[in-house]
């Protein structure tokens, strides 16, 4: 009995110091690359709790015992782009480079690193290697084609956007950008389309509505146009833009009255918006108030001096106010400023004779 109990009492002893140590076993008999692994385990949970300097600090201690761990460059890398450090991201980034070099997501957040450092051209390239190394993953192509459009490359951007889309047929994000390329590429029959697709996956996503509009303007489908304005406008009332743009769909379309009440909410969101006050100033000559016309286009001026339209709308209510000495100066100046027809109108009545 006594060798039972004393056996009994030995495995009880044993069991419980075998929990009472686990951690302090753990910790300072496990192999560097183990005591690493875990830190990083740890470091992976803090950033997911956004506790992200802490996350640091366990990516630190991982590198120490372990200086070629890749995957915990990368997520040091990955905090600090959250942190907005981003050239210290830059700076992981490369170590997990070099450490994995066929580790398309290295590329891709370093591209995202120096995008944010301003350095496109690079961030262009590396998102160019992370599409290289895996092609199916449509944000490397998107990306790279949203760089590709700011620098004015449509046709490379457009290429990039199909690539997007190949990859994944359901990404939203790349059919709008496609679709906005092609407005500039002057397909606007196929940017309607692409926009059409993109209400098709997120019904809510009100950008797509309103761009889609200005490419049916474009396309002459002005009745088209002022559909997706209203739809636009009815959900979202604080666009000094939209009602701009609508304005100037209902001035092409005739309706000049509408157009000046869509000028006028857009200069009630935004009394420094030139383009609406230089607008409205057109609607007022097509419904010959020459006078509120005149006024329009000298708020322009005033908050652009340098707005030849401004000064051509100006003049013509001028002109037809009677003040042909001001109407004169404002075509003159028009053309200083480069606008042709202010020359033309200068020439033909005889502003260069007084």
């Amino acid at each position: 009995m006594q060798k039972i109990i004393l056996l009994a009492l030995g495995l009880c002893l044993s069991g419980a110091a075998a929990q009472a140590q686990v951690d302090t076993v753990r910790a300072s008999t496990l192999p560097p690359a183990q005591q690493a692994e875990k830190l990083y385990n740890s470091g992976v949970s803090k950033y997911n709790s956004k506790n992200y300097r802490a996350a640091i600090q366990d990516f630190d201690r991982a590198l120490t015992l372990r200086p070629d761990f890749a995957k915990a460059f990368y997520n040091r890398a990955t905090t600090r782009y959250e942190l907005k450090e981003y050239q210290q991201a830059v700076q992981d980034y490369d170590q997990a480079i070099k450490l994995e070099a066929t580790g398309f997501s290295n590329y891709f957040g370093r591209a995202q690193a120096q995008e944010a450092l301003g350095k496109p051209t690079e961030a262009e390239q590396d998102y160019g290697k992370a599409a290289e190394i895996k092609p199916d993953y449509a944000p490397s192509w998107y990306y790279r084609g949203a760089l590709r459009f700011e620098k004015g490359d449509f046709k490379a951007a457009k290429e990039d956007f199909d690539a997007a889309i190949k990859a994944d047929p359901n990404y939203a994000y790349a059919y709008h950008d496609r679709a906005s390329t092609q407005r500039k590429l002057n397909n606007f029959d196929a940017a309607i389309q692409d926009y059409t697709k993109v209400l098709s996956l997120q019904p809510d996503f009100l950008p797509a509505l309103l761009n889609r509009a200005a490419a049916k303007r474009r396309a002459n489908d002005l009745k088209g146009a002022l559909a997706d304005y209203n739809a636009y406008l009815s959900k979202k009332q604080d666009n000094a833009t939209a009602f701009t743009n609508r304005g100037s769909t209902r001035y092409e379309a005739g309706d000049y009255k509408g157009a000046v009440e869509d000028f006028s909410k857009a200069i009630e969101l935004d009394g420094n918006y030139a383009f609406a006050w230089n607008n409205r100033a057109a609607a007022h000559i097509k419904l010959e108030d020459y006078k509120s016309a005149a006024a329009d286009a000298g708020k322009a001026i005033a908050l652009n001096a340098q707005y030849a339209e401004a000064y051509m709308n100006r003049g013509h209510a001028r002109e037809m106010l009677r003040d042909a000495a001001g109407a004169c100066q404002d075509w003159t100046k028009a053309a200083e400023l480069g606008l042709e027809t202010g020359t033309n109108y200068a020439a033909n009545s005889g502003c260069g004779a007084q």
